[in-house]
């Protein structure tokens, strides 16, 4: 890859300038319901050309190698489900929505319209380069809005497919990508847009924020953090184990979602880890040549990254815990089979930073009672996940944790149904996504009165101190 293309400051500069004219942005914004399903849909139909599915698969396997399956699995299906869901819903979305109004307004008529926020940037990361482009690209035209997207140069291949795709399908005016790195994101992050949708680090989120809040930008900031899952002592163990170990190994680790570490009742331990062993093997080493042999197992996305993952590990270690399950590292493939640590203590790094790998470390407790405090230690997490088959345990879960989102006797869930908003909690994100949230987080929510009848002169001065009693009670009602 040359170092034109990733540092490509001018580009941004240009791609800003060509969207960002009030006469380009009121364009966008007259688009009917019809035209934006129509962007979409071509969105649809080039991801699913059998040539052009090829060609992303492949560009996954390089940045990530991710099988087809996978890839398909999570990063076409997701996007496919929102915009079914947008084709569905859009009509409804769109239409101005009627409101009440309180007596002492009598004559007011009220409504609530959502017009596009405008000009949008979208920074997409790198462990889901697809999905997590073009999940917040579609919603943003479903609002009407003009787009401009920055992939994650660490993905490269996926990027440059991204950057072949919206050129062959939108004029530049419409939706663009400008490839680059730090410095072009830099260098857009410091222009007064609209609205900024960031999924990535919540270190890096706070550069966002900061650099929108020089323009009071709206920001959306799809973050991430350490996302517990609970087995507690009602819970089968096997299956849990089953769930977990997908959770934890489906693109390596790589997801702001997956379970980052188990706080599990003790009683549940030597059975969940004869089961998450035995997962492994019946997930990635069905022809019993190891883990690294499989094809469906991922890798770390770079050295830097595969460099921090093991040094988690050996901290870990050298602290006291245990391996438990795993062990094997090669670096020159970027490869880390599943590791399980057990012993682990909230002094360790590994208990203090997101993972992103496939390591999970393990706290027991012999009360649930335990367990809000230890969640409590750390920030407000992006999921969180409960195991259990008591109500009275997960209700009490719920009720004494807070978590952007939660899954009951699941995981890797939280993301997947657009009727229901994503989106974290301070650290771990601000705003929502998905389906109405998403149209809604790249909307104006513009509220609107009319007046049909009547007036407000009893409030107008000069002041009547009998009126104004009335008032105070028709207020009241």
């Amino acid at each position: 890859m040359s170092n034109d293309r990733f540092h490509n400051i001018a580009e941004a500069e240009r791609l800003f300038a060509l969207q960002h004219t009030d006469a380009n942005l009121q364009l966008a914004k007259g688009t009917s319901e019809k035209e934006r399903i129509a962007r979409i849909r071509k969105v649809e139909r080039y991801l699913l050309d059998e040539k052009h599915q090829q060609e992303w698969t492949e560009a996954l396997w390089h940045d990530l190698h991710k099988c087809r399956e996978e890839a398909i699995a999570t990063e076409l299906l997701p996007v496919l489900a929102c915009m079914k869901h947008i084709y569905d819903e859009l009509h409804d979305w769109v239409k101005d929505r009627p409101t009440g109004v309180p007596l002492a307004m009598a004559g007011l008529k009220a409504f609530v319209r959502h017009e596009p926020k405008g000009h949008v940037l979208v920074i997409a990361p790198w462990n889901y380069p697809l999905q997590l482009a073009i999940n917040p690209l579609i919603h943003a035209i479903a609002a009407g809005n003009v787009v401009l997207l920055k992939p994650s140069e660490v993905a490269a291949h996926t990027s440059a497919f991204l950057k072949k795709m919206i050129g062959e399908l939108f004029e530049e005016r419409e939706v663009a990508v400008v490839e680059g790195d730090v410095p072009t994101t830099t260098a857009l992050l410091a222009k007064p847009w609209h609205h900024i949708f960031f999924t990535g680090s919540p270190a890096v989120g706070k550069v966002v924020m900061k650099a929108a809040s020089e323009h009071l930008t709206s920001v959306t900031l799809e973050l991430g953090g350490k996302s517990p899952v609970i087995v507690d002592d009602t819970c089968d163990a096997a299956k849990a184990a089953e769930k977990i170990t997908w959770g934890k190994c489906v693109n390596a680790g790589q997801t702001c979602i997956a379970p980052d570490y188990l706080l599990i009742h003790q009683s549940r331990l030597e059975p969940f880890l004869k089961a998450f062993a035995e997962r492994v093997e019946r997930m990635y080493d069905t022809q019993g040549k190891g883990v690294r042999a499989s094809q469906e197992y991922g890798r770390i996305i770079n050295t830097r990254n595969f460099q921090r993952v093991k040094g988690l590990i050996d901290d870990a270690v050298a602290k006291g815990a245990r391996v438990a399950i795993g062990g094997e590292l090669v670096e020159d493939e970027k490869f880390i089979a599943p590791h399980v640590l057990i012993d682990v203590t909230a002094d360790m790094a590994i208990m203090r930073e997101e993972i992103f790998g496939p390591v999970l470390p393990v706290i027991t407790f012999t009360d649930l009672k335990e367990v809000p405090a230890l969640i409590a230690r750390l920030e407000r997490p992006l999921a969180l996940y409960i195991m259990s088959n008591s109500r009275r345990n997960t209700e009490f879960l719920l009720h004494n944790t807070t978590a952007g989102g939660t899954a009951i006797n699941d995981v890797m869930v939280t993301a997947s149904n657009p009727l229901l908003p994503f989106g974290g909690v301070n650290n771990s994100g601000i705003g929502k996504s998905n389906g109405r949230h998403g149209f809604v987080e790249f909307s104006n929510e513009r509220g609107v009165l009319k007046r049909s009848w009547g007036t407000l002169s009893m409030i107008f001065p000069p002041y009547n101190s009998t009126l104004m009693q009335w008032a105070k009670r028709i207020a009241r009602l």
